[in-house]
């Protein structure tokens, strides 16, 4: 389980102020939501928790301890993982290939794709987020894309999840299920915070909103 806060976080480009002396706490083992118009700064934030923009002034803390992210990579170090609203994945590439790239087990010389299967799955809530594992990404639909984007996160053990306006892109039967897997996720401990532009997930699923309007942030609560 993980607690992430930033304290008194900034972010300028320029004149432009994207993020001004913006504290927030997001509860271990919760669903928050993150709401507010474009330009409120939501992703600048979202950017800066997993490593690809760097602070103009502030700081974040991960479990009370001070955390200094300059890339991706030291937020996936630090169990902190995020699926971007467009996705990342190599599309002649097959699923499992995809979920493992950067991180792949080796025998020998050789890609392991069985240990790393065997691994993946046993770190799995259920069979939903099962996917065509050896078919091309191209030949897959938006869904089962995004559930690769998610299982990404979970080979490499991401305890704190955000999720940039996951729905956008979903069915509504999909999103029901989307929402069926975040509330089984929050039970496996994991911490999550939905980007959303739309309230009534924000009621069905969430557990705390933080509202952000010009870069501040205005509004939390249960």
């Amino acid at each position: 389980m993980i607690s992430l806060e930033s304290k008194k976080l900034s972010k300028s480009f320029g004149a432009c102020h994207a993020l001004t002396e913006l504290s927030l706490k997001f509860e271990s083992q919760k669903i928050h939501a993150v709401v507010g118009e474009n330009g409120a700064g939501k992703s600048t934030l979202m950017k800066i928790l997993f490593g690809l923009l760097q602070p103009t002034s502030g700081e974040i803390s991960i479990d009370g301890k001070k955390l200094v992210l300059k890339s991706s990579r030291d937020a996936i170090q630090a169990g902190i993982g995020m699926v971007q609203q467009h996705f990342c994945l190599v599309e002649n590439l097959s699923a499992i290939d995809n979920i493992i790239l950067g991180n792949e087990p080796v025998k020998g010389f050789k890609l392991n794709r069985k240990l790393a299967l065997q691994e993946l799955i046993r770190k799995l809530p259920d069979e939903s987020l099962h996917v065509p594992w050896h078919q091309k990404v191209s030949e897959l639909s938006v869904g089962f894309r995004q559930r690769i984007e998610i299982l990404k996160l979970l080979y490499r053990d991401s305890k704190f999840l955000i999720l940039d306006e996951p729905t956008a892109v979903l069915t509504p039967q999909e999103i029901a299920s989307f929402f069926s897997l975040l509330r089984r996720l929050k039970e496996m401990g994991r911490t999550i915070v939905l980007i959303t532009h739309k309230l009534g997930e924000v009621f069905s699923v969430c557990d705390q909103y933080h509202v952000l309007r010009q870069g501040r942030l205005i509004a939390s609560g249960e």
